[in-house]
């Protein structure tokens, strides 16, 4: 989008009189008379989300509405200062725990807190998080908050983005960790294999004797629920070993580095590596991982994200999935985030 369409596009609000304020006013100021400005009852809920995320006061102001009536008001000198250092004192404090980035800030909002904090479910308020958000930096550089307005096309940048590995996010939380890697779970380790058990006796006995009998299968509702033994042999045919044995696993961050084309068993061979969330990049000394995912997955992999799952190899090297527990857009400040 044009910078000039955006600035056009934004709220009619002003505080260009007021640059001595302290940010955290201008910021606070400018994002009440946007949630004046905003009818739809989600929208003025996620720019509550927003001004939480930007500890701009939506629902708890610094200073009370009756205090901003006196605000610059003739007579109202000492009311006007108070007001100020209300603002200074509260933004000193904040300063305490780090700067004011707002650029930092958007990335902890559009990955931690809408994922995870104050989660904003399906793809269309979804749209509408990362529209509001697009509308209060579009007010923001309108009242000429330099902070926001100097950056205002990296920051649109990064919101198209935001928007695109969402979505991306949300669809791979439904799906993964897909047939392949389920059906390595099944027969080789992991959460399938370990639920699929009855009496003691081995899931695959069991499985095979009730797939004989027309009986029910005990794989529980929340996973793969048409995934019998013989169909997961077959999806794993050729590419694994039937006496293959599971060598490690473990629990991990794992980094999508690219995504290959279709190959001829209908599944795209992705390259990763585990990742160190404190360092923030992959861990030293690891072997790069290949995984494997069908074509519906693979559309919503972006090179960035980051996996959290459980990690299995297999003595002949074949790595796979399961136990997904969240799917991090690549800009996610995962340094922030501890895993588990």
């Amino acid at each position: 989008m044009d910078i000039d369409e955006i600035l056009v596009q934004s709220s009619a609000i002003d505080t260009r009189d007021f640059a001595d304020e302290p940010l955290l006013m201008r910021v606070e100021r400018v994002t009440a008379a946007l949630n004046r400005e905003l009818e739809d009852t989600v929208e003025k809920r996620c720019l509550e989300i927003t001004s939480f995320a930007a500890n701009a006061g939506l629902i708890r102001p610094v200073a009370t509405k009756k205090e901003l009536k006196k605000y610059r008001k003739d007579g109202e000198e000492q009311a006007t200062h108070d007001i100020i250092l209300k603002y200074r004192l509260r933004e000193e404090q904040l300063l305490q725990s780090g700067p004011l980035d707002i650029p930092w800030g958007l990335k902890w909002l559009l990955s931690y807190v809408v994922l995870i904090d104050s989660p904003v479910i399906g793809p269309g308020n979804m749209e509408k998080m990362t529209s509001v958000v697009q509308r209060w930096l579009n007010a923001m550089a309108s009242a000429d908050i330099y902070e926001v307005k100097d950056h205002l096309e990296d920051l649109t940048k990064f919101v198209d983005c935001a928007r695109e590995e969402l979505l991306a996010s949300r669809a791979l939380a439904n799906e993964l960790p897909g047939m392949f890697n389920s059906a390595c779970s099944l027969l080789y380790a992991g959460a399938l294999r370990s639920l699929y058990v009855d009496k003691g006796l081995p899931k695959w006995v069991l499985a095979d004797r009730r797939d004989s009998e027309g009986g029910e299968r005990l794989v529980p509702d929340h996973m793969v629920q048409d995934l019998s033994i013989e169909q997961a042999r077959q999806l794993v045919s050729g590419i694994v070993a039937d006496d293959a044995q599971c060598t490690r696993s473990r629990p991990v961050d794992i980094l999508v580095q690219s995504v290959g084309v279709c190959g001829d068993d209908g599944l795209h061979m992705v390259s990763a590596c585990v990742f160190d969330r404190q360092n923030m990049a992959a861990v030293e000394g690891e072997d790069p991982i290949v995984l494997r995912f069908e074509t519906d997955l693979a559309s919503n992999l972006i090179p960035g994200q980051v996996i959290e799952a459980t990690l299995y190899t297999l003595g002949d090297g074949c790595n796979y999935i399961d136990a997904v527990t969240m799917i991090w857009p690549s800009y996610s400040p995962l340094d922030y985030v501890n895993l588990y």
